[in-house]
């Protein structure tokens, strides 16, 4: 059997049934954003690791070296935020080719610092070597959250409201333009352009949420708003509707998928990397917590949709009011 008959997330699968054994430190293993394992009564140590590789991730013929930094630590700041902790310390591997400049690196690492250093979020170590024709980066970060703020991919329940945070498509429309090569292009959209070299990982937004309101499951958007809507009813043994209308896509994602011929909510349902916060709430605060969050960022918290039984399935109501299944089509790497 090869990767590409069973995917990614089939490969995940095997490998949990190997690994997996009851741990009474493990509070969350595979499946989530990051692992969690219970240090004290009142403390949790968050753990997560990411793997960037050129011609994958990313192409050095739009990514300046800080950009690449900065995107390295994004990945995996939002992680820990997902979690509702707060980032501590990094660990960072490269494979490097021979014939990049020592410039380069120093550039790169000014990236990771700069961002790392917004969240005090130290770097600590790590492992370099050569890689024959191809840069490799693996960036493992340690967290912590109190006990009683941890929050996972499965918490979802019944009658929650689906919220997130910022707009979606931003990050996809951004690569469109990129990957165009037209510099008059990324200078017409450079709003979203930057939305794809730069994205912000929202760990103070999700310190606040988990601070103020109860949070019951939440994820960030690094797949696409679909696949991460299936990743928190499959765990948490729910379905749930979405409603098209309801989905904030900013105005400029909007002109790009016009200017290509396509079409924004595709952008936003399998683009991925917008690294936003989704999130269920118990929906009698649905309101109320859209208007102190954006008190307090100054960006939108939109509601998008309702957690409801399993047994009727995940939707999305289109404007028109038709319903189709909403299905997972996010980038897989081994499909």
């Amino acid at each position: 059997m090869k990767l590409s008959d069973i995917g990614e997330f089939g490969l995940i699968e095997q490998i949990k049934k190997l690994v997996h054994q009851p741990n009474p430190e493990l509070l969350v293993g595979i499946d989530d954003d990051a692992a969690a394992i219970k240090i004290s009564d009142h403390q949790i140590l968050l753990l997560s690791t990411d793997a960037l590789v050129e011609g994958i991730h990313f192409d050095l013929s739009y990514f300046s070296f800080y950009q690449l930094g900065w995107r390295a630590m994004a990945v995996n700041l939002s992680d820990i935020a997902a979690m509702g902790g707060r980032p501590k310390f990094a660990l960072v591997s490269l494979g490097l080719p021979p014939h990049l400049s020592v410039e380069s690196v120093i550039e790169f690492y000014r990236g990771l610092k700069t961002l790392g250093d917004e969240f005090q979020t130290q770097i600590i170590g790590g492992d370099t070597t050569r890689s024959p024709d191809r840069v490799f980066i693996s960036v493992a970060i340690v967290g912590e959250v109190a006990a009683e703020k941890l929050t996972r991919r499965s918490g979802a329940k019944i009658g929650d409201a689906i919220f997130v945070t910022g707009n979606l498509g931003g990050a996809a429309a951004g690569l469109k333009v990129l990957k165009s090569g037209d510099i008059r292009l990324k200078e017409k959209f450079l709003v979203v352009a930057e939305k794809h070299l730069s994205s912000r990982p929202r760990v103070h937004e999700a310190q606040f949420l988990v601070e103020h309101f109860p949070i019951h499951a939440m994820i960030d958007i690094s797949d696409g708003l679909a696949s991460e809507v299936n990743h928190i009813c499959r765990l948490g043994g729910v379905g749930a509707m979405i409603f098209e209308n309801q989905i904030p896509i900013a105005a400029e994602t909007g002109k790009v998928a016009k200017h290509f011929k396509e079409h924004a909510l595709e952008y936003a349902l399998y683009g991925g990397e917008d690294f936003e916060l989704l999130f269920t709430a118990p929906a009698e605060i649905k309101k109320e917590l859209p208007k102190k969050f954006y008190q307090k960022f100054g960006m939108p918290c939109s509601q998008i949709g309702l957690i409801r039984d399993a047994s009727e399935g995940i939707k999305l109501e289109h404007a028109d009011g038709s319903v189709s299944p909403l299905t997972r089509k996010g980038y897989d790497h081994f499909k």
